[in-house]
């Protein structure tokens, strides 16, 4: 067991995109880590003193099992679970394929309910903790070319705000983060489809380390939820105010929407 007095943070999908970066941020503020994403050099090479690296599929129960044993018998303790892994699906709600929109909602929303179900007893018992979920601005305005993927994140929104109202006499904190575009790989790592031609130029984009200093700022002051950039809150309150408006911008986006199946899949980048 390493360092009694530091604090542990658990990450998935940490190989790249906002989950490496959450790995550098968390290091920097004296953190340890211990990390998963499937196997790969990007995955090893955070390996260190203050980092475990546990490889292997989230989906996976032993592997759940595995990063959160290792955890505990290096560390001694889980002050944080960043639920960062997910995918994305560019395909319409009408011709989605059922069997890639079932394996993005275990990877995007069961998986990091199940992860959370792993470390809460640790939590428990310690009287304190955050569980962080990473959700989407994609959550509150459904998206015709990535009805899937938007799914699955307002499904992991609410079941954040149900956990967080649960664990609230546990003194266990929950938040949601709602990225907007993240400068990653995510476009090209999805389990099919492709980005419309209109959306794909969009340039409006806040990098994976502006995501992770928001994530250890809003673990430190305990927010409820988290958005990056700030304008995301835009979004939810054109989505409730004036449906309408959000419909013809989302028309005028969707106009070039390419929604081709395709077969490429990541478990380690997230939202954009």
């Amino acid at each position: 067991m390493l360092n009694d007095c530091s604090k542990t943070a658990l990450i998935t999908g940490a190989s790249g995109g906002i989950g490496s970066a959450c790995v550098r941020q968390f290091l920097r503020a004296g953190w340890q880590v211990s990390i998963t994403a499937l196997p790969g050099l990007a995955l090893e090479r955070l390996g260190g003193p203050d980092v475990l690296v546990v490889p292997g599929d989230i989906t996976s129960e032993q592997v759940r099992r595995d990063v959160v044993e290792q955890t505990l018998v290096r560390y001694g303790r889980i002050d944080v679970l960043v639920n960062n892994a997910g995918v994305g699906l560019y395909a319409s709600p009408t011709g989605v394929q059922l069997d890639l929109m079932s394996r993005l909602l275990e990877i995007n929303v069961l998986a990091a309910l199940a992860m959370a179900q792993a470390v809460i007893p640790t939590m428990r018992c310690a009287g304190s903790g955050s569980i962080v979920n990473v959700g989407s601005v994609a959550a509150f305005s459904s998206l015709p070319w990535a009805a899937a993927y938007c799914a699955s994140k307002s499904a992991l929104h609410s079941l954040s705000d149900a956990l967080r109202r649960e664990l609230r006499t546990d003194r266990i904190h929950v938040m949601k983060v709602c990225p907007g575009i993240v400068d990653t790989d995510f476009r090209s790592n999805v389990l099919g489809g492709v980005v419309p031609a209109r959306v794909a130029s969009i340039r409006s984009v806040v990098t994976p380390e502006a995501v992770a200093a928001a994530i250890l700022n809003g673990v430190e002051t305990r927010r409820q939820t988290v958005y990056v950039p700030e304008i995301g809150r835009l979004f939810r309150l054109v989505e409730f105010v004036s449906p309408r408006l959000m419909d013809w911008y989302i028309r005028g986006l969707a106009a070039s929407a390419d929604s081709t199946p395709g077969s490429k899949t990541s478990l380690d980048q997230q939202p954009q």
